[in-house]
C-alpha cells in the first residue's frame, strides 16, 4: 500500500524513521512540507492536492497538528477511498463526529491511537476492554507537559515560571504553552478518550478544564505539608468528562507519576482498575503508535466500532475544592478553611463553583480528593 504522509515535524520525521524500508508492502510516496528547504528528501511536496488526488495512495497519515488545513485533508481523502491515520487530537476531538461518519459513510478506516497517550496503546485497550465490559469510567495524566511542571514544583520548590522555562529547554513544552497549562490538551484527548472508552461525542468546549496556570509555588507547598500531590486529571464516564488539577493523597498511584510520564487508568466490572502508563509524547513513542496503526489497516484488522451517541452536556461534578489567588476570599462560596491566600471550599457541585468566578479570573483551582 501506498502512503502519503501530511506533516513531517517531530512526529513525522519519526513515522519515516520507523516505516521507511521495514515493510516491502508499505512506501511512503509523498510528504507533504511547508517549505522545500526542510531537506532533500524526493517525495517532498508542497501541494497537498498532489498527495489527495493521487489514485495510487490507498492511505494518509496525518501529523500537521492544528485544527485547519488538516482537518479538510483528512475528510477529503477520506471522501476519495483513502483510509485515515492521526496523531493530531485537537483535530480529531474538534472534528470527531464528521470524521466518523466520512468514515461509515465511505467504507475507510480511521484511526488515532497516538492521539492520545503517544506512545501508550491507550486506544486500543479501551477498544479491547470494551469488546467485554462496559467502562464505568476513566482518569489520567495524560499531558507531560504539566507534569513535569508540577513534578518540578513538589520536588525541589520551583516556581511556576522557571519550572517551564525548565519544561521548554528540554523540549517538553512548545514556545506557545497555552494548551498544555490551560487544559486544553487535556480537554482534547478526554474527548477522543470518551469516544473510544464509552461511545459518546461531545464538543471540547462543553467539558470544564481548569489549567495551571496560576499555580503558586505556595500552592505545591501546601499541599506537600499535607502528605499530597498535585496532579493534572482527566477523567470521564458514561456521564460526561472534566479536566482539573486534583490534589492527590500520596498513596494513590497517580501520586508517583513524575517528569513527563503518563499514566492512564480505566474501570470495568470484570476486570475492575487497569493502569497503562509510560511516554506520553515525544517523537519516536507517538510516530510507534501511528505505525502500529498504518499497519492494522494494512494488514486488514477490524476497525473499532464507529456508532456513537452525541450528548450536549457533561455530567454533574462535585467535589471539595482548593482556590487560591487574589480574590479567592471574595467567592460567594461556602467555606470549610482559610488559609494565607486560599480557601478550601464545603463539599459543592462544580457548577456552583464556576458560576462563582469572575471573568477573566486569575485563580489556582484544584479539586482535593479523599
Amino acid at each position: 500500500m501506498k502512503i502519503g504522509l501530511l506533516g513531517h515535524g517531530v512526529v513525522g520525521r519519526g513515522v519515516t524513521a520507523i516505516l521507511d524500508g521495514k515493510y516491502p508492502d508499505l512506501e511512503i510516496t509523498k510528504i507533504l512540507v511547508k517549505d522545500l528547504s526542510e531537506g532533500n528528501d524526493p517525495r517532498y511536496t508542497l501541494s497537498a492536492e498532489e498527495i489527495l488526488n493521487d489514485p495510487e495512495i490507498g492511505m494518509i497519515v496525518e501529523c500537521m497538528g492544528g485544527v485547519q488545513p488538516a482537518g479538510s485533508y483528512v475528510l477529503q481523502a477520506m471522501k476519495q477511498g483513502k483510509h485515515a491515520v492521526t496523531s493530531n487530537k485537537k483535530m480529531l476531538a474538534s472534528l470527531l463526529e464528521e470524521i466518523l461518519a466520512a468514515s461509515s459513510e465511505h467504507h475507510v478506516q480511521v484511526r488515532f491511537e497516538a492521539s492520545c497517550g503517544g506512545g501508550i496503546p491507550w486506544i486500543h485497550e479501551l477498544e479491547h476492554i470494551r469488546r467485554i465490559d462496559e467502562i464505568t469510567g476513566f482518569r489520567g495524566i495524560m499531558n507531560g507537559t504539566t507534569n513535569y511542571i508540577l513534578s518540578a514544583m513538589h520536588e525541589n520548590g520551583t516556581d511556576f515560571a522557571e519550572a517551564l522555562k525548565q519544561a521548554q529547554k528540554l523540549g517538553y513544552a512548545e514556545q506557545d504553552p497555552s494548551d498544555d497549562i490551560d487544559g486544553m490538551d487535556v480537554r482534547y484527548k478526554c474527548c477522543i478518550s470518551l469516544f473510544a472508552a464509552c461511545g459518546l461525542v461531545i464538543s471540547p468546549d462543553l467539558i470544564p478544564a481548569f489549567g495551571i496556570r496560576h499555580i503558586h509555588a505556595s500552592d505545591a507547598a501546601w499541599a506537600k505539608q499535607h502528605g499530597r500531590v498535585i496532579k493534572m486529571i482527566g477523567e470521564g464516564s458514561p456521564q460526561g468528562a472534566c479536566v482539573m488539577p486534583r490534589i492527590l493523597k500520596s498513596n494513590d498511584p497517580m501520586s508517583a507519576v513524575f517528569s513527563n510520564q503518563n499514566r492512564l487508568e480505566t474501570d470495568s466490572p470484570t476486570l475492575g482498575v487497569a493502569a497503562f502508563s509510560g511516554q506520553g509524547a515525544g517523537s519516536l513513542p507517538t510516530a510507534h503508535a501511528v505505525v502500529q496503526d498504518i499497519l492494522d489497516i494494512a494488514r486488514g484488522c477490524t476497525q473499532m466500532k464507529t456508532e456513537y451517541e452525541r450528548i450536549d452536556q457533561t455530567g454533574i461534578f462535585e467535589g471539595t475544592y482548593y482556590i487560591s489567588g487574589n480574590g479567592a476570599e471574595a467567592l460567594n462560596l461556602p467555606v470549610k478553611e482559610k488559609g494565607n491566600g486560599f480557601i478550601i471550599t464545603e463539599h459543592i457541585l462544580l457548577n456552583d463553583l464556576m458560576q462563582a468566578l469572575p471573568e477573566g479570573h486569575a485563580l489556582f483551582i484544584a479539586e482535593v480528593c479523599e
